[in-house]
């Protein structure tokens, strides 16, 4: 057997895009495709979005890199306008998800050490979480979707149903951190009950357990709001962020209070590349987008239109089970495999996601879609819903 050059962990589908323009990505033919897939929630401002490239530019010919031993005032003014839209009193930059997710629970559990509570170690998570792809974060996930080929597993993770009375049942002097996404997307686009999220702050303030929320995939617009927490007015006190952030940049961000993090000390966490000038600057120009007037409001309009046009495809053809989400992070459970429905929708000209739990195919558009555009891909979903119609699967 011959492995090939780029280690083969992902099922790829067989199209090759040459550039991207908005929502749209060409193949090397110049076929056009309409994305709802935005590389995962990513590319938050679409392709080649001219105010990215201005600052990354403008910043790539002053200064890209420098270590974190000097200041780095670009990394402190993001820092600072991060802090002033949020319920956070300071942040650590990064690279990815799965970094701030490991930072965020490095911070838990220095904080519990710090009150000598040196056996509160173990983190709580929920059925269907995910949270990356470290031995820690595989450890944090819903392992009953992971493989068997990673056992053991980190041993300090319990992983229960996310209703409250499983979380009652959980609760011991051993638990330090519960951490959970407000809408999980890789565990099929499910969005938490308003009550149970407020259930959990309440219980963790009884208990002296830090609230972690992952807003990886449901933050930066992604909902309509900054944070998906701000739909429940239920605020972490940590919470990781990162793709949408960077807008196809790698940028990851562990913001937290100054409760959790005040007993973090010199030296004990760091990133050769976090916070660097050129991924602070674009960040900064992704923040300042999301942030300007009616940007919010209209990913809002835009996420409910496509949620009732979705639901009129469901109301039509019986392959559509069910759609979820809020805002423009949706998905639609399928009566079919969804990846060999995500698979046939992309040569037909539409990307979505198809590596879902639940057998749900996310639906994930850049934030600045129009009307017009999602009116474009929902007429080729229903063209492909209407074949599989007249060719039950």
């Amino acid at each position: 057997m011959i492995i090939s050059p780029t280690l083969p962990v992902y099922s790829c589908i067989n199209i090759n895009f040459s550039c991207g323009r908005g929502i749209y990505l060409y193949d090397n033919e110049g076929k056009r495709y309409v994305d709802f897939h935005s590389g995962i929630a990513v590319s938050s401002l679409g392709h080649t979005n001219l105010q990215l490239i201005s600052a990354l530019n403008s910043q790539g010919k002053k200064l890209w890199h420098i270590s974190n031993t000097y200041n780095i005032p670009v990394a402190d003014n993001f820092a600072k306008k991060l802090i002033d839209n949020s319920f956070a009193d300071t942040v650590f930059f990064v690279n990815s998800g799965s970094e701030a997710v490991e930072c965020g629970l490095k911070i838990a559990r220095v904080y519990q050490n710090g009150k000598g509570n040196k056996n509160r170690y173990r983190i709580l998570t929920f059925h269907g979480a995910f949270h990356g792809r470290t031995f820690l974060t595989c450890a944090t996930n819903d392992k009953r979707k992971f493989s068997e080929l990673l056992n053991p597993y980190i041993d300090w993770c319990d992983n229960i149903e996310p209703n409250i009375e499983s979380v009652k049942k959980a609760i011991s002097n051993d638990i330090g951190v519960m951490l959970i996404e407000p809408i999980q997307g890789q565990g099929g686009v499910k969005v938490m009950n308003d009550a149970f999220m407020k259930g959990l702050r309440k219980l963790c303030d009884e208990n002296d357990i830090l609230l972690f929320f992952d807003c990886i995939q449901c933050g930066t617009g992604r909902t309509g709001k900054l944070f998906a927490y701000e739909h429940v007015g239920v605020e972490p006190d940590i919470c990781a962020l990162a793709k949408g952030i960077g807008g196809g940049f790698p940028l990851g961000v562990c913001l937290a209070t100054e409760k959790a993090a005040r007993y973090m000390p010199i030296g004990i966490h760091g990133s050769t590349f976090g916070g660097n000038p050129l991924a602070t600057s674009v960040g900064n120009a992704v923040l300042d987008k999301v942030l300007s007037p009616g940007f919010l409001e209209n990913v809002d309009l835009s996420g409910r239109y496509l949620k009732d046009e979705l639901e009129n495809l469901a109301n039509r053809f019986s392959m559509i089970e069910e759609v979820r989400g809020k805002g423009l992070m949706l998905g639609i459970k399928v009566k079919m495999d969804n990846q060999k429905f995500a698979s046939e929708l992309s040569h037909r000209g539409l990307l979505t996601v198809g590596v879902t739990s639940d057998n749900v195919v996310r639906i994930l558009p850049p934030l600045i879609i129009t009307k017009k555009e999602i009116d474009e891909g929902i007429k080729i979903l229903t063209q492909y819903l209407s074949e599989q119609s007249s060719n039950p699967y």
